[in-house]
């Protein structure tokens, strides 16, 4: 009977009656609500971290509380805002109307916290390029010094590099220009990577979007098939307002006509929906589509760490490029220098 793989349970074929009551419906109900609510936590965090780059919140709080206890000034002037607040909350000031628009003297904002906190620690004498290189060396994580060994390791091949050198400016190229174009097209490969590992991390928010308002659909339904079933096992004298709440057990489920096999089971569950007549073959179908429901519900995961060791997929390098021209682009296309008398003076 019970599912392993997600929080919700199947109804068996038989005696099922008892498990059909309004208290289990409330609970489950509950539950569904917990999990998407939960889900939608997590989904406004990694959108908030893809937007900002992370947040610096326990950061700042950390520093004004710290700023505050050791200001007995603005403590005390904080204290008198609280009080002359409470005595005159609606008031403004008559002397300076556009006060309401200035910002106070008192704020605090992210830079200056980080501007005293640069101040604070003591400057150190200066290092020379080897010793930055090794103080960066042995600082570095497993997965950074990973990456800096692989990058340091990796070269372009010279046969190529000079082959192509010579395909675009037709004449061979001496062995300096041909470290400096290998030097200049590692940095190139890497800048794409990194757009194409910023492209793949896209697409996963964006599939995590997907399975979210998936399983928010799942859910719905999932509530709809229950209260369905509940209403047509319990006894109308036990039906009172616990019933009573924003399911539409009646309300049919919308459905694409591109997939004919998933439209004719919408339809047949919208059949039973809005049937009428309470008959045992009604409930067992009813009972099929909800356990289907189910455990569609618990196979939904709209997590992305999964993911993190996946390849670079070909799709993510096009989009990739695309962006690097759009990001690198600082001439008017050839259409536009052409214009005026068609002799491309308008530009020059």
């Amino acid at each position: 009977m019970a599912d392993p793989e997600g929080p919700l349970d199947i109804i068996p074929r038989t005696n099922y009656s008892p498990l059909l009551t309004m208290a289990n419906y409330n609970s489950i109900k509950q539950m569904i609500d917990q999990v998407l609510n939960e889900d939608q936590e997590y989904v406004s965090w990694k959108l908030k971290s893809l937007r900002t780059g992370g947040t610096m919140n326990s950061h700042m709080e950390d520093l004004s509380g710290n700023a505050q206890s050791n200001d007995p000034s603005n403590s005390e002037h904080l204290v008198y805002q609280a009080q002359n607040k409470r005595r005159h909350p609606n008031r403004i000031s008559k002397s300076r109307p556009d006060r309401i628009n200035e910002v106070p003297k008192t704020s605090r904002f992210p830079r200056d916290f980080y501007l005293e906190s640069i101040e604070k620690i003591p400057l150190p004498r200066e290092l020379d390029q080897d010793e930055k290189f090794k103080l960066l060396v042995t600082n570095l994580d497993d997965e950074q010094t990973n990456r800096f060994e692989v990058f340091h390791r990796t070269s372009l091949n010279k046969t190529q590099v000079k082959k192509l050198a010579g395909l675009v400016i037709n004449q061979s190229v001496t062995e300096n220009i041909r470290v400096f174009l290998q030097a200049i097209g590692k940095m190139y490969a890497c800048e794409m990577i990194e757009l194409a590992l910023d492209v793949r991390q896209k697409w996963f928010v964006s599939l995590m979007m997907v399975e979210f308002d998936r399983r928010k659909v799942v859910g719905k339904k999932l509530k709809k098939y229950l209260k369905k079933l509940t209403l047509s096992v319990e006894p109308e004298n036990k039906v009172d307002e616990d019933c009573e709440d924003s399911v539409n057990e009646s309300e049919c489920d919308s459905y694409f006509d591109d997939d004919e096999a998933e439209m004719k089971r919408i339809r047949k569950g919208n059949v039973l929906l809005g049937g009428k007549v309470n008959t045992p073959e009604g409930r067992l179908g009813l009972i099929e589509h909800y356990n289907e429901l189910v455990k569609e519900f618990n196979r939904i995961d709209v997590s992305v760490e999964k993911y993190a060791n996946s390849p670079v997929l070909p799709e993510h390098i096009r989009e990739a490029w695309r962006l690097y021209q759009l990001q690198s682009d600082k001439l008017p296309s050839s259409k536009w220098r052409s214009q005026g008398e068609g002799n491309g003076q308008m530009f020059r």
